[in-house]
């Protein structure tokens, strides 16, 4: 067991040195008192006087010592060991000074265990608390029998029972000073080093989360409630091209003046164009803004993640752009295999109206095959024209819930009770789409949904419009038939030109339908469970998402 501490903590050495100060200051002045009084030992005052002079003396050059000189030169048991012992011999004289057994400062010894307390804790203190109970026996002793100097002996007035009392009295309170004490001065060792631990934790997981913060690609930006940023990572310091002393205090619109959001607007995933006002370079930004709140979910401010799409995003258009001319070469020669048909049937029949032996009857016969496959070559080239180099179109502000009536009223009317087509048409904003080419999208989806229609069942189409996507930017359509629905193998060509599972079809209208999709800066993906459920889900730009500015592509 270590009685002794191996080291003594510098700011209890300081706290100890104030307390020792304090009561020795306040104990001179009840040695004062006590001489006012008259209640000093009936020896030479003068004699008395001097004792007191140098006693006091010699226990404030010990404070100092103690505080200044030990730690320097001693090590912490020596530095123990010298300061209790030291402590026990200035208590023991100021009480046999000031009267022995019977001095009104007989409380010193409590504060040489209080002072044991400071340096070692509570094995120190029961050292110190026995010392002291040994120290104030040796004075009774000696006072009882008379052998203090100027002190008369207590045997005359106090019996052994008092004796015995008082000497239990003393010890009883040394020691429940010392375990009091030791008790506190344990807690309090636990609570430091358990603060010290929690702020090493702090510490190491603050200099983690900084690290993190600024090692990550994205900006990340921290505002108050009054948008006014209070920190910024050095990504977002490079998206921006600002310094931290330049971004902090102002306020994040300075950087988006552009956006219109509210003090309270939550954003995900916005995509937004950013012209950069110190080198003028447009750049294509993901912005997200969420709200920051503390323990009690009260909002303090926010924090604005910034990602630079511009690569991406010019990636994504080459991408686009090998995809398209890859399909027109598919479509080429999808093109080339299926006017081989019309061109046999044209030629086979030109040469035999060159041959003139048919009557007039076969004549007409033979001109309307040409003229029907002219006019399927006519459609072919057209539609191949049409996904080859698609129209830009003019594209304005549309009601898409409005054209979507139109398109089923139209459906409705023409097939009759063959389809069941159902709408769930939520309140949405405008759309930013070509008014011909909405229409023949829906239209194409429609008209795709009704050709699988299983023989012996009726079909039944659901058609939707929701603000799902409205964080982004978009409005969600989606069409949903039970027809026969679309294989796992064929889900990954319905797109690509001249693929049809129908027995009758030239293969282009879902191929025209991404064409037209893409183009006009919009996301269309389809699921499907075979003979259960086939959706087709559209995403369409909305009209004036931020002042007027058109939302831009983002991942589906």
């Amino acid at each position: 067991m270590q009685w002794f501490p191996e080291t003594i903590d510098k700011s209890r050495l300081k706290w100890l040195f104030v307390f020792r100060l304090v009561t020795n200051s306040f104990i001179s002045v009840l040695i004062i008192l006590i001489y006012i009084n008259g209640h000093a030992p009936a020896i030479n005052l003068k004699f008395w006087a001097i004792a007191i002079s140098i006693a006091m003396t010699v226990t404030y050059g010990l404070t100092m010592a103690h505080y200044f000189l030990w730690p320097r030169f001693l090590g912490a048991p020596s530095q123990v060991v010298i300061q209790m012992v030291s402590d026990i011999l200035q208590a023991s004289v100021i009480i046999i000074l000031t009267g022995g057994c019977e001095s009104t400062l007989n409380f010193v010894f409590i504060i040489v265990v209080i002072n044991s307390v400071f340096l070692g804790g509570l094995r120190f203190s029961f050292v110190a608390a026995t010392l002291s109970t040994l120290a104030w026996a040796g004075i009774l002793d000696l006072h009882y029998y008379g052998y203090l100097p100027g002190l008369p002996a207590l045997g005359n007035s106090m019996g052994p029972t008092e004796l015995a009392l008082n000497m239990l009295v003393n010890t009883g309170a040394s020691y429940l000073v010392a375990i009091l004490g030791g008790h506190l001065s344990s807690q309090l060792d636990i609570s430091s080093r358990a603060l010290v631990t929690s702020q090493t934790s702090l510490n190491r997981l603050s200099e983690l989360n900084e690290n993190i913060i600024h090692s990550i690609s994205y900006g990340l930006i921290t505002t108050d409630n009054q948008g006014r940023i209070l920190s910024i990572n050095s990504a977002g310091r490079n998206i921006l091209k600002v310094s931290t002393s330049v971004a902090i205090g102002k306020s994040w619109r300075d950087f988006f003046p552009e956006l219109d959001v509210t003090a309270h607007s939550v954003i995900r995933g916005l995509m937004v164009n950013y012209l950069r006002p110190v080198d003028k370079a447009e750049l294509l930004i993901e912005l997200s803004i969420l709200e920051l709140t503390d323990l009690h979910n009260e909002s303090w401010g926010k924090l604005l993640v910034i990602k630079d799409q511009t690569a991406f995003s010019q990636m994504e258009a080459e991408i686009k752009r090998s995809e398209h001319m890859a399909a027109v070469g598919r479509l080429a020669a999808g093109l080339a295999h299926e006017i081989r048909t019309p061109l046999a049937s044209m030629t086979g029949s030109w040469h035999m109206l060159l041959s003139q032996n048919f009557n007039a009857e076969d004549q007409n016969r033979m001109m309307l095959i040409i003229g029907r496959e002219m006019e399927r070559l006519e459609t072919l080239v057209d539609d191949f024209l049409s996904f080859a180099k698609p129209s830009v179109g003019h594209p304005q502000a549309l009601d898409l819930n409005s054209l979507i009536n139109d398109q089923v009223h139209i459906f409705k009317t023409w097939k009759g009770a063959q389809a069941k087509i159902e709408l769930s048409l939520e309140d949405i904003p405008m759309v930013y789409f070509d008014t011909g080419q909405l229409c023949q999208v829906i239209f194409n989806l429609i008209q795709n949904a009704l050709d699988a229609a299983v023989a012996d069942r009726l079909c039944h189409v659901t058609i939707s419009t929701s603000t799902e996507a409205l964080h982004r930017g978009y409005v969600t359509f989606t069409i949903s038939d039970n027809g026969v629905g679309i294989s796992e193998d064929n889900i990954k060509r319905i797109f690509e030109p001249f693929f049809t599972t129908k027995s009758k079809g030239t293969g282009l209208g879902l191929a025209m339908v991404w064409g037209i999709i893409s183009n006009g800066n919009g996301r269309i993906s389809v699921r499907s469970t075979p003979d259960v459920l086939t959706s087709f889900t559209i995403l369409f730009p909305v009209y004036k998402l931020s002042q007027g500015e058109l939302p831009l592509t983002s991942a589906m």
